[in-house]
């Protein structure tokens, strides 16, 4: 394989010394000679040319990790051409300690494997991030993967990410890579992002020590007995979105900050592993179906997460607060909630909402998606948010965004923004997101003209999609 690039340099300088004749030219007029023009021309092009010099050697004599930085921001294509400015930039471009082989790169590039090879076998010194889109690699090929996974291991890989999905071109037959064994005995790894891979560790794995970033999207996880335990001390951030075999699994992290979990099917989500991560501030639970194998004991959970300040639940977990005869704890540093698959026509909706507002009273930001719409399903007039009961909560005193996407326009749906509207003294925004298949335009947009808010500095906006 050979790569061809054209010498800026070059060009640069003809370019100049082009532009420097014309403008001796111009600038002469005809009473002078012929050699006055030439010596004028010289003169002006080696100042043209030591003023690029000196540009060029200031960006040059700048600190190796500044350049590495400036060499980051751009593409792998973009930073081998700068890297033929001069041999102190083709260093610099062969010991970036950051590799990015994006989606777009991958799939634009019919021999990646080569492009690849031949760029981490020119590579010298510590690789500490490394991206690679794999999606467009067959699996009869997944060992060269292994190999770039090798040399990774004893180069000193702290952020390691590997796609196998690809949305944008819906290659969503690619085979699950699985994971070499030389991976697991990283010590120094601090963030992993893994897609669409299975993860099956060796006996004598323990957990990533130093790991505080973990993301994981349709990884297959299989676990035995002694590597259902895993001890990572300093994660911080968890994202597991619709894997399989993930009860299985028991993790130790007291520095657990953020926990984010997409439940598939009807896998019971084990968060009884969680309930000792009291540093807890944003969790997020949701799922692709609405029902468990056994419910979840939500409100033992909230006890145990005392500092949680974003919250984000799907309904089926939402409607197990209002089933618990235990009274929650109060939630007073929780500032967002995000209720999905929310329907206002449904009875346990409402009152574990409710219930979920009466221990939430320092709230800034509302958030619902609501669910869709079924046609022939008679609508719920009964207005659960009218009478003294609801006006002396006092629930909404800091409130000060309400956000509804997919909003339809129903009577329960207006009976609740009126009343967030006359309960919200300091409420500054009201966003509704009009559900594509929604008939009410004309009809709750008159209605919120007529509704007199708490807040004097309000501004309602009403976003109406077309069909």
């Amino acid at each position: 394989m050979t790569v061809e690039f054209l010498n800026p340099s070059s060009n640069h300088i003809y370019l100049s010394i082009h532009t420097a004749f014309r403008r001796c030219i111009l600038k002469h007029s005809s009473n002078r000679s012929y050699s006055e023009f030439k010596v004028a021309m010289i003169s002006s092009c080696f100042k043209k040319l030591k003023v690029e010099r000196d540009k060029l050697d200031r960006l040059t004599d700048l600190p190796i990790d500044v350049k590495h930085q400036i060499q980051e921001h751009l593409s792998v294509e973009e930073a081998a051409r700068m890297s033929v400015l001069s041999r102190p930039w083709k260093h610099i471009w062969v010991s970036i300690p950051k590799l990015v082989f994006s989606a777009d790169f991958c799939h634009n590039k019919p021999l990646i494997i080569d492009v690849i090879n031949t760029i981490l076998l020119q590579h010298c010194g510590a690789i500490k991030t490394f991206l690679v889109n794999i999606s467009s690699i067959p699996s009869s090929q997944h060992s060269i993967i292994d190999e770039w996974m090798l040399l990774l291991s004893r180069n000193g890989i702290m952020d390691l990410t590997l796609e196998n999905l690809d949305k944008d071109r819906l290659i969503l037959n690619n085979a699950p890579y699985k994971l070499p064994s030389c991976l697991y005995g990283i010590n120094k790894l601090e963030s992993l992002t893994l897609s669409k891979c299975i993860f099956r560790p060796p006996c004598s794995f323990t957990g990533f020590h130093m790991l505080k970033n973990l993301s994981l999207l349709k990884v297959v996880l299989c676990l035995d007995v002694a590597t259902s335990f895993l001890w990572m001390p300093d994660l911080v951030i968890l994202q597991v979105k619709l894997c399989s075999g993930f009860p299985n699994s028991k993790i130790y992290a007291p520095k657990l900050s953020q926990i984010s979990f997409l439940t598939i099917r009807t896998k019971t989500l084990e968060l009884g592993h969680y309930m000792d991560c009291r540093m807890l501030t944003t969790v997020i639970l949701a799922s692709s179906i609405t029902n468990q194998d056994k419910p979840i004991n939500m409100t033992y959970l909230l006890k145990c997460w005392p500092e949680v300040r974003n919250f984000g639940l799907h309904t089926y977990y939402l409607k197990s607060v209002a089933t618990e005869a235990e009274a929650p704890t109060y939630l007073n540093n929780l500032r967002t909630l995000a209720l999905y698959e929310f329907d206002f026509d449904d009875e346990d909706h409402i009152f574990a909402l409710l219930g979920m507002l009466r221990i939430s009273p320092n709230l800034d930001i509302l958030l619902f998606e609501l669910s869709s719409k079924k046609k022939g399903v008679m609508e719920v007039n009964v207005n659960h948010f009218e009478g003294p009961a609801y006006r002396t909560l006092g629930l909404f005193h800091k409130l000060q965004r309400l956000i509804i996407k997919k909003f339809h326009g129903s009577t329960t749906e207006m009976f609740f923004v009126r009343f967030i509207l006359a309960s919200a003294p300091l409420l500054l925004k009201t966003v509704l997101n009009e559900d594509a298949e929604s008939n009410h335009e004309s009809k709750f947009s008159k209605e919120l003209m007529g509704f007199p808010p708490a807040s004097p500095k309000l501004q309602i906006y009403v976003n109406h999609k077309k069909k």
